[in-house]
C-alpha cells in the first residue's frame, strides 16, 4: 500500500489561473510579491519562484510536491515501453519498473534519491508515476503458452485469409461463391464432472482458507463436439464419454438431436470424428445446396489426416479449411465467443446440482447439465460475434493489426507448412 501523508493546512488551495494573475500583477503592474501573494492567496515563496521562472521565459504552471525525477518526455517513453512489453506478453511488474527506472537514471547521470541498496525507485515514485499516467494500472496477466504466442504469426494468418478469400469470392473479390449460411466452424472442448467453483464467495475476514465442494479431486473428461454457422445455426452437438462402449442412457436429456460416442480417453479420434461428420452432413445437407458448404476446423490429426472424412467431404459438396496451428484462440469463432461462456454456464449448473442433491456428479448427469448450459450459450449473438471478431464474416483480412502479432516477433520462425491454412 502507498504511504499516505497528512495534509498541512490549506496547502495548494489556489488555482493556476490565480498564480498567472499574480505573476502578471508583479511583472506588468509593478505590484510587490508580498502584496500580490496576499491578494491572490498564494504563498509568498511560491509566487517569488514562479516570477523568477517567468523572467527566464519559463511557463507558469501549478505543480505541487517534489519535481518528478524523469521529464515528461522520458516518462512518456517509459509508459510506451511498458505497453509494448505487455503487447509482447512480457509485461513488467511493479518491481521491474522500479528497477528499470533506477538503472536508467544511473546510466544517464540523472540525479535521484532512490535507495542504492535496493537498486530500485521508491514506492512513492511508482504510485506517482501511475497517477501521472492514468492509462496504466496493475493487472493480473493471463497465462499464454509460447506456442500460442509465436504461433499467431502474421504470415500464417495472411495465408489463411488468402485461401479463405479465394474460396468465398470470385477472381474479382466481389461476387460470393459461398454464402454466409454455408460457412460452419467445428471444434471440441472437454468437460469434467469435477467442475471449477464459480466465482468468489463471501467468507469471514482473516480465514486461512476458503473451500468449495466439487465432485472429485480429479474428474473424467467428456468431450463435446460443437459446430455453428456464421449466421447462428447450431448443429446438434456430439458428446464423447470416457468408456469403452456407449450406452444410450448417457444421452438422456441431452440437447435435441445430439449424438453420442465412447472412447476410453474421453477424447475424439478418427472414427468418432467420421461419425460426427456423417451427423453434420445429415443435418446441414450440403449436397442439396447450390453453393459449396465451407467447414472450418483446426489442424488436429483426426481432422486433417482423416482420409475417410476428406473423401466424404468432396462427395458431399463440403470444402474443409484448416486453421493455422496455435492460432485458434484468436481466429476460431467457437474458441473466441462460445466455449468460454459454455464452460462458465456448465460449471454453474454442476455447482447448483450439487447444492440441491448433496452428492457427487457422475457421467450419467452430464448430458442434462450440459444441455442447460448449452441452451444458454448457443445463441445467435455469440455465433455472429465470434465470426466477426475473427474477421471471417464479414470478411475482414485486416481485422488483426501489427500490434496483435507483436508476441510472434520475439521468436519469429518462418515455418509455413502446406497443411496450415490450406483447403483440403
Amino acid at each position: 500500500m502507498p504511504r499516505k501523508y497528512i495534509s498541512q493546512g490549506k496547502r495548494g488551495q489556489w488555482s493556476e489561473e490565480q498564480l498567472k494573475l499574480a505573476v502578471t500583477d508583479v511583472l506588468n503592474n509593478g505590484s510587490s510579491v508580498k502584496r500580490s501573494a496576499s491578494h491572490y492567496g498564494i504563498p509568498r515563496l511560491t509566487l517569488r519562484r514562479h516570477v523568477q521562472k517567468a523572467v527566464q521565459g519559463l511557463e507558469v504552471q501549478k505543480k505541487l510536491g517534489r519535481p518528478s525525477v524523469l521529464s515528461t518526455e522520458e516518462e512518456g517513453d517509459l509508459a510506451s515501453l511498458i505497453l509494448s512489453m505487455v503487447n509482447r506478453l512480457f509485461g513488467l511488474t511493479k518491481r521491474d519498473v522500479r528497477e528499470l527506472v533506477f538503472k536508467y537514471c544511473d546510466a544517464n547521470n540523472i540525479k535521484h534519491s532512490f535507495n542504492r541498496k535496493s537498486g530500485a525507485a521508491g514506492r512513492d515514485w511508482f504510485e506517482g508515476f501511475l497517477r501521472r499516467h492514468p492509462d496504466l494500472t496493475l493487472r493480473t496477466p493471463e497465462a499464454t503458452s509460447i506456442q500460442r504466442a509465436t504461433g499467431f504469426n502474421k504470415q500464417k494468418v495472411q495465408i489463411f485469409f488468402d485461401n479463405l478469400c479465394s474460396l468465398l469470392f470470385d477472381k474479382n473479390n466481389i461476387d460470393r461463391k459461398i454464402p454466409e449460411v454455408n460457412i460452419y466452424n467445428v471444434d471440441e472442448s472437454g468437460f469434467s464432472i469435477c467442475h471449477r467453483p464459480a466465482g468468489k464467495v463471501v467468507a469471514k475476514k482473516g480465514a486461512k482458507s476458503v473451500g468449495a465442494m466439487t465432485s472429485a479431486e480429479k474428474g473424467r473428461t467428456i468431450t463435446a463436439v460443437c459446430c455453428v454457422s456464421a449466421t447462428g445455426h447450431y448443429v446438434p452437438p456430439m458428446l464423447i464419454f470416457p468408456r469403452s462402449r456407449m450406452k444410450d442412457g448417457l444421452l438422456d436429456d441431452a440437447p435435441v438431436g445430439a449424438i453420442g460416442g465412447a472412447n476410453p480417453s474421453g477424447w475424439i479420434n478418427e472414427d468418432l470424428f467420421t461419425k460426427w461428420f456423417d451427423h453434420f452432413v445429415s443435418v446441414v445437407q450440403p449436397a442439396s445446396r447450390h453453393e459449396p458448404t465451407l467447414l472450418i476446423l483446426d489442424g488436429h490429426v483426426t481432422h486433417t489426416r482423416n482420409i475417410t472424412v476428406i473423401s466424404k467431404a468432396r462427395s458431399a459438396n463440403v470444402i474443409l479449411l484448416s486453421l493455422p496451428s496455435h492460432s485458434t484462440h484468436r481466429i476460431q469463432p467457437l474458441d473466441v465467443s462460445f466455449f468460454k461462456s459454455l464452460n462458465t454456464f456448465y460449471d454453474a449448473e454442476v455447482q447448483n446440482w450439487m447444492r440441491q442433491y448433496g452428492r457427487a456428479v457422475s457421467e450419467w448427469q452430464v448430458a442434462k447439465l450440459f444441455t442447460a448450459a448449452y441452451n444458454k450459450a448457443a445463441t445467435v449473438q455469440n455465433a455472429v460475434s465470434g465470426y466477426k471478431k475473427c474477421g471471417i464474416n464479414p470478411f475482414r483480412p485486416d481485422v488483426f493489426t501489427d500490434e496483435d502479432f507483436l508476441p510472434s516477433l520475439l521468436t519469429d520462425r518462418d515455418e509455413l507448412k502446406a497443411s496450415q491454412g490450406q483447403p483440403l
